[in-house]
């Protein structure tokens, strides 16, 4: 009977040091699925842009300050509020896989629609 306390006190530590999987509340201001496919698919292609600049020399550093204000501004939210959503959606693997499963999806579409459009042709 002695070992009775010393067994429940070792329980109700081992319980109590155990990691808890808190999920995240959702932000104040909450993106959609839609909203957050949309998004960092612009977010994609604003990077692969400025990619494509730095690959030729380019100095990137302010235009990049300025084109993710204005995607924001586009898309009527804040970096901040993009980083709370995607911290809530990160926690979340199944529904961020579908995101950017979506957002691959997208990019591919943009791709195979930019390859059918073919470049004027010079007049003489």
């Amino acid at each position: 009977m002695r070992l009775l306390p010393f067994i429940l006190v070792l329980l109700l530590l081992f319980t109590a040091c155990q990691k808890t999987e808190k999920t995240k509340a959702k932000p104040a201001v909450f993106l959609t699925e839609t909203q957050m496919i949309k998004l960092v698919t612009d977010i994609q292609l604003l990077e692969a842009a400025l990619n494509q600049r730095r690959n030729i020399g380019q100095n990137i550093n302010e235009v990049k300050i300025l084109w993710f204000n204005q995607l924001f501004e586009k898309h009527q939210l804040t970096d901040v509020i993009f980083d709370e959503n995607l911290a809530y959606y990160n926690e979340q693997p199944a529904v961020m896989e579908r995101i950017l499963e979506e957002v691959l999806a997208n990019i591919m579409q943009e791709q195979a629609q930019l390859k059918t459009v073919e470049p004027d042709t010079p007049t003489n």
